[in-house]
C-alpha cells in the first residue's frame, strides 16, 4: 500500500517543476524530474528507472515546445544508467551524488545544445546565454541533490518497511 506514495511523491514533484510556486519568473535552474529518476535508479534499479525514466521524459516532452522524444531519450536513458550503475555508487556518500547530478546536468545540456543553438540560429549572445543558463542549471541541480536525496531515501525506507516480513 505504501508503494502508491511514489506516484503522490511524483506527482508533487510534477507541481513543483511546473509552478515553481510562484518564486521563479522565466527559466529554471533545477530539474526536479531528473533528481527524482536519478534516485528511482538508484533505489530500485535499471527497470524502475528506466520506466520512470520514460514517464517523466514523455510528460516533459508533451509540455516542451522543443524536439519531441529528446526528454524521453534522455530521461529513459538517466534511469537505466544510474540502476544498472547503483551497485558502485555509495547511497551513503553524498558528496558522490552532488557530483553524478552535476555531471548528469551538464551533459543533458551539452546534448539539448545541439537543437536548442540550431534553432536560435547560430548567435554568439544566445550561446552566452545558453552557457549562463546551463551553468545556473547545473548549480542548481547539485544544491537541489542532496535536500531531494535524502527526502525521497526517508520515503524509500518508509516504504521498506512495510515489504519487512518477520
Amino acid at each position: 500500500m505504501r508503494m502508491w506514495s511514489w506516484i503522490a511523491a511524483a506527482f508533487v514533484v510534477l507541481v513543483l517543476q511546473t509552478t515553481s510556486l510562484g518564486f521563479f519568473g522565466g527559466n529554471l535552474f533545477f530539474d526536479l524530474p531528473l533528481l527524482f529518476i536519478y534516485s528511482i535508479g538508484l533505489f530500485y534499479g535499471a527497470r524502475s528507472g528506466l520506466l520512470c525514466g520514460l514517464a517523466f521524459g514523455l510528460l516533459q516532452d508533451i509540455s516542451s515546445p522543443t524536439v519531441f522524444g529528446f526528454y524521453l531519450l534522455t530521461r529513459g536513458l538517466v534511469g537505466y544508467g544510474i540502476g544498472s550503475i547503483k551497485e558502485m555508487i555509495f547511497k551513503n556518500n553524498y558528496g558522490y551524488h552532488v557530483l553524478i547530478v552535476g555531471g548528469l546536468s551538464l551533459i543533458l545540456r551539452v546534448l539539448y545544445a545541439v537543437p536548442a543553438i540550431l534553432l536560435s540560429g547560430f548567435g554568439r549572445t544566445a550561446f552566452v546565454l545558453y552557457l549562463q543558463d546551463t551553468l545556473l542549471y547545473c548549480l542548481g541541480n547539485m544544491l537541489l541533490a542532496l535536500p531531494v536525496m535524502r527526502i525521497l531515501l526517508a520515503l524509500y525506507r518508509w516504504v521498506a518497511e512495510e515489504d519487512l516480513t518477520y
